[in-house]
């Protein structure tokens, strides 16, 4: 639980501090005075918005301080646990707003995340046997790798976690949705794949995954929409529509053989797209992660959560299917090396030596946890 408790803290950090430029030379002023004096003058309707988001960005963190100190100590101190460490965590973020040119610091902020901690202490309260039973619940072989998984996808659908509430924002996001220009055939069938290995992944760790609970994880989408710098498109949505249907009616002893086929030929058609041939190949770079750190942060950073994933995945199924880590890996890292080879003679393409280390790197994690869960038994 402690863990948890850091994950959210720092989840918090990231982005309550998001796009971490500082400049500490501007201001000579006592932080605490000044966030003890930074009280709004009035309440308007864009105070009511941010009071709301950040009411509920805390009530995880009262949630898993609560449940963390309870194991050890009665629940009112649990519960006083709970609001010290959201009153000092929201002081500092709000005191470090202050040299954040783009970020106010509020007083008023600070009281509606304590509140929202208060309210994530109550709840964790009330349902603190079953959240305490979810996390006694043996995992099973796999389900590490499974949860690694569904994390990276996770994180490729939200990156950088950070919300954006604007007419403009939404209104250029939903233009972008419902444009054709945002269509492509290929885009669709690879986001189908993605969704239906992510949802073998979920239930690896899960258990068995009803429609409706994948529908529910589909949720993400439409937040995707009130994310810095995110969009939805078009081919994004038909891509998970198309998965819910093979999900619902596919019998489950074919959801596997399904997810491995989805996957691994939407990669070929990703990587081989525009499907035509230049005259003079381009070069072949074998410096690893060269393009992405010569890319824009933001872009960069999506676009290699997506490979981690969907990489990760292929040699993980592989593996569900009997195939050993190695086995798979050199399967998964050697194809990818042979299609970006063929890159050199596609126009608009960098082809470069990244996907296979990647492909490489995740299966050496997959197993490392996999192996953790059965020791005696080393599978790679």
């Amino acid at each position: 639980m402690y863990r948890l408790l850091l994950l959210v803290i720092a989840l918090i950090v990231y982005g309550s501090l998001y796009p971490w430029h500082f400049d500490f030379g501007g201001s000579g002023a006592n932080p605490l005075r000044v966030l003890l004096h930074a009280w709004p003058q009035g309440i308007d309707r864009w105070a009511l918005r941010d009071a709301a988001i950040n009411l509920l960005l805390y009530v995880p963190l009262g949630m898993a301080a609560f449940l963390a100190s309870a194991r050890r100590h009665g629940r009112l101190v649990a519960f006083d646990a709970a609001l010290l460490i959201a009153l000092g965590l929201s002081a500092s973020m709000e005191m470090l707003q202050i040299y954040d040119a783009g970020r106010t610091c509020s007083l008023f902020d600070v009281f509606c995340n304590v509140s929202g901690a208060a309210a994530g202490a109550l709840a964790a309260l009330v349902l603190r046997p079953e959240l305490e039973s979810l996390t006694r619940r043996k995992p099973g072989r796999h389900s590490s790798a499974a949860l690694l998984l569904a994390a990276c996808w996770a994180s490729y659908q939200l990156y950088p976690f950070f919300p954006l509430l604007s007419h403009t924002k939404l209104r250029g996001a939903l233009e972008l949705l419902a444009g054709t220009a945002s269509f492509s055939a290929v885009e669709v069938w690879a986001s189908a794949a993605g969704w239906m290995a992510a949802a073998l992944a979920m239930e690896a760790f899960f258990g068995r995954m009803r429609p409706r609970w994948l529908l529910a994880a589909m949720a993400c989408l439409p937040v995707r929409l009130f994310i810095a710098e995110r969009s939805l498109t078009l081919s994004e949505a038909l891509g998970a529509a198309l998965a819910l249907l093979f999900w619902s009616l596919l019998p489950e002893r074919k959801r596997l053989r399904a997810g491995v086929f989805l996957l691994a030929s939407a990669t070929v058609l990703r990587e081989l797209s525009p499907f035509r041939l230049a005259a003079t190949p381009h070069p072949f770079s074998w410096i690893p992660f060269a393009a992405t750190f010569e890319s824009e942060r933001q872009s960069a950073t999506v676009i290699l959560l997506r490979k981690a994933f969907e990489y990760g995945a292929l040699v993980w199924l592989f593996r569900t299917q009997g195939s050993s880590y190695a086995r798979a890996a050199v399967v998964v890292a050697g194809s990818l090396a042979v299609l970006e080879a063929i890159q050199r003679y596609l126009p608009g393409r960098t082809p470069e030596i990244t996907d296979s280390v990647v492909a490489l790197l995740m299966a050496l994690v997959l197993w490392r946890l996999t192996s953790r869960a059965t020791p005696p038994h080393p599978e790679l």
